[in-house]
Parts: C-alpha cells; structure tokens; sequence
C-alpha cells in the first residue's frame, strides 16, 4: 500500500494522470518529473509550440535516431538539440526506451534505469557511452599506451658437455706396440708435451737408422748438396710421424737409434677415452686415446620455437648451478643450430662457459636465463588489453567522459606481461585492460541497433516496456 500511495504523490500523480489523458487522446503527453520527459508519439507542434522550446518535439523521427539537425529551415534547433538547454553538447536517453530525453541525468520513468549521456549530434559510429556508476560495477580499468622497446628474458634449462673444439685424438701414424703406457686411466689430466707411452716400432727403428747414415755421409764428404737431402729427407719422415724435435735433436747428438720413442700428449686436458693397454699392437691410424679440454665448456640449451625470435648469437646469459646456491656464471650464446627437434619442437643453442677450475663437468644441469636485443620503440600495451576473437585482435580506447570506442590493432612480440602493438595505435591513449569484452559486446549491439534504428522507428513499436 505505501508504494500505491507513493504514486499520487504530487509529480507522480501528475505523471501517471498526463500519461494516461495522452494515451486515450491518442497522442503523448509531456511528463515533468524532474523533467522534461517525452513519452509516447507526439504530433508536429507549431511554430509557436517551437519558438517556446523545451519538451514538446516530434521524437519519433529524429531523437530517436540520434540525429543532430541543428536547423528546420527556420534557424530552429531540432532532434536531441532541441533538448540540449544549457548548450553543453550532450543530453540524456533512455537505452532501452530512446523517446526518454533530458537535459539532466536522472532514471528512465518508465523502467528506472539511468539515462545515457548521448551527444546531441548521435553517438560516433562504434562508440559506446558508459555511465560512471555502471563502469564501476563492471569494474573498467584503463592504461596509457607508452612507446618504448621491448626487452624479454626467456628462461630455459640446459646440460654441460664438453667443447668439441677441444677434443684431440691421439692415433699415431706409425704403427707398433706400447712398451710402457704412462696414462694408465680414463679421467687423468695431462699438459702438452707430456709423455703418453712409449713406442716400439721396426720401422721407426728403421728410418733413424737411415737419418744416422745420412748423418754419417755428410760429415765425410762436407757440405755437399746431394748429402744434405738426405739428411732432412730423413728427418722430414720422422716429423711427418709426429716424433718430437727434443728426440730427433737427441738422436742427432748421440748418434744411437732409439729402441723406443716417446709419444708426448699433443695438447692440455683430461684423458677421456682409452683404448689400449701395456704391451698391446696397433696399426698406424688407430685411435688409442681421447684428450679433451674442459675449459670452457659448452651449455646446450633448449628453446621453444616461440622464443626464438628472442635468442640470437651474442644474447647474454646468466647461467645459475643447481649444485651451487647463489652462484651465477655468465657467458654468451655462441651458436644456434639449424634443425628443431620434433618431439620437443625446440632448437639447441649453444652457450660457451667459461671452467677454468673445473668445478663445472659435463652432464650437468643448469638453469639458464638468455636475454635478447631490444626491439625498435613501438606503442606497447598491456596483453591484458588485447581482445581477439581469432581472426582479428581489438583494443577498446577510453575517449573519456565515459565513452568508448573500440579499434582494430596489429600485434606484435609480447614480453613481461606488453605486446607490441604494430598498428592501430600511435602511442598516449588508454585502453581499458579489464571488462572490455563486456564494451566491445556492446560497442556490437549499438552498431547493429543502429542499423535497425530506421526499420524500428518507422513501424511505431515503443521499445520495451516493464
């Protein structure tokens, strides 16, 4: 009963009486609530009727539209202008019922909800005007558009394993049998130059003897050409056999072939395959022994084809030890190879870290950040920002004042939560980066209620009613 009394209180019992005298004159009725407020389908005023402005407009062929035609032919304002008092621009509609204008905010009298602020020329096509109260309970959040470079850290794991580049074989060119082995084991470290094992082989005993007899002729007939070829054609076949020049310089001075000779290590590093024993034959060419170097190390990495528009040769890494809390090693990537691996879809690269004290071995893991170059400036929004529906990707711009508007964007690289964004933007608006699927939504019901509009004015219909 108190909401039947409430009614006829005095501007309600006024609104509910000229609605109900319009309704049976077969007219509308002007109903000043807090107004003015149109309701229903008025006829042409008169001149007079215009000259005195304020409610009393023909809203069915032009406010309902939204269209500004600011002169009849007579200089008058007409459409929403013509409700357009205080000159600002911008009256109020109802969403739901368009024949409701004001001048003022204030709720719909027919279904209670707030009326939107609508420019007097009609909303721009595909802008969609929220009132504070309702961007509010969608909870709209906006950000600037900023230009800047983008920069991504892509975090990835990685093993060591030895340096390719530092792996020598050792396989003598002449063959023979071990008489002493001085690297008995698979792991021990040996420096350039020292001693291997110690080599019998007839025919290395063989061609020292040949060198001693060229040796020989040149000192009794002197500086003779012809003696002297022999001379270092014999000592060339005893280097081209990898005999160390200490040997053939001592060999020279005592005049005595050596029973054995000494096999040196050719370079620096850990002994890591062996493959003969004391007093076993080989023939020339077979491999005995692996000699790699562990400093550096190589760090293989596997990166995710997404990624890879991010590592390139030279991206620095920080290459954090499992094994080792708090450390972090640096070094850079040095090669990236060319296949993917179809299982995994990833690519190796290859990052070259420095071990001069051997703490690090191969076969271990390590987790490895790489970081990439900088990109060129380009406008950078937050993904969050991004809506994409799998054919085109949009952004909805503030234009502020409650409006929005949504655009067609390009993107480009994301990284640390931004995307770049290619076109569509130049840099300083705000885009809404929460509830903008909700005003998109909407941005799609207003330009298809717009294409509607003249087909649903003209058959008389007068909009949903509660």
């Amino acid at each position: 009963m108190s909401n039947v009394r409430s009614v006829f209180t005095s501007k309600g019992a006024i609104a509910v009486y000229a609605l109900l005298v319009g309704l049976a004159l077969g007219g509308g009725a002007v109903v000043w609530v807090g107004g003015p407020y149109f309701v229903g389908t008025p006829t042409r005023p008169s001149s007079h009727a215009q000259s005195a402005g304020a409610g009393e407009r023909d809203m069915e062929s032009d406010s309902a539209t939204g269209m500004d035609t600011r002169s009849d032919g007579g200089g008058l304002a007409t459409g929403l202008a013509t409700y357009d008092t205080d000159a600002d621009g911008y009256v109020y509609q109802g969403g739901m019922h368009p024949d409701i204008v004001r001048d003022e905010p204030g709720p719909c009298p027919i279904c209670g909800m707030d009326l939107t602020r609508t420019p007097v020329g009609g909303q721009e096509a595909g802008t969609v005007e929220i009132s504070p109260v309702t961007m509010q309970n969608i909870g709209v959040r906006t950000a600037t558009v900023s230009v800047e470079s983008l920069e991504r850290s892509v975090r990835t794991t990685g093993r060591f394993q030895a340096s390719e580049r530092r792996m020598t074989a050792v396989a003598p060119k002449v063959g023979g049998w071990v008489e002493t082995l001085h690297v008995g084991y698979e792991g021990a470290r040996v420096q350039a130059g020292d001693p291997l094992f110690e080599l019998y082989s007839p025919q290395l005993v063989a061609t020292q003897e040949e060198y001693l007899a060229a040796l020989r002729t040149a000192d009794r007939v002197g500086a003779d050409e012809r003696a002297q070829r022999l001379v270092d054609a014999a000592r060339r076949r005893l280097d081209y056999w990898d005999i160390a020049a200490e040997q053939i310089e001592r060999l020279r001075e005592t005049r005595t072939p050596m029973r054995t000779m000494t096999v040196t290590a050719p370079a620096s590093g850990t002994v890591t395959t062996k493959q003969i024993t004391e007093g076993e034959k080989f023939s020339p060419g077979q491999t005995l022994l692996h000699i790699t170097g562990l400093n550096p190390l190589w760090l293989m990495v596997d990166v995710y084809e997404q990624d890879l528009s991010w590592v390139d040769v030279g991206s620095r890494a920080q290459v954090e030890l499992p094994y080792d809390p708090g450390r972090t090693v640096t070094g850079r990537v040095d090669y990236i190879y060319d296949e993917v691996d179809d299982d995994t879809r990833t690519v190796r690269a290859r990052i070259a870290v420095p071990n001069p004290d051997r703490t690090m071995k191969p076969g271990m893991y390590a987790t490895v950040r790489l970081t990439g170059g900088t990109t060129e400036p380009t406008p950078l929004v937050p993904e969050s920002a991004i809506v994409s529906s799998g054919t085109r990707e949009i952004v909805v711009t503030a234009l502020g004042d409650g409006r929005f508007r949504p655009v067609p964007v390009q993107t480009g690289l994301s990284a640390n939560g931004r995307t770049q964004v290619l076109h569509g933007l130049e840099g300083a608006e705000r885009v809404v980066t929460s509830a903008q699927f909700l005003i998109d939504s909407e941005a799609r019901l207003s330009g298809a209620l717009a294409a509607m509009g003249d087909s649903t004015t003209s058959s008389g219909g007068g909009g949903h009613q509660h």
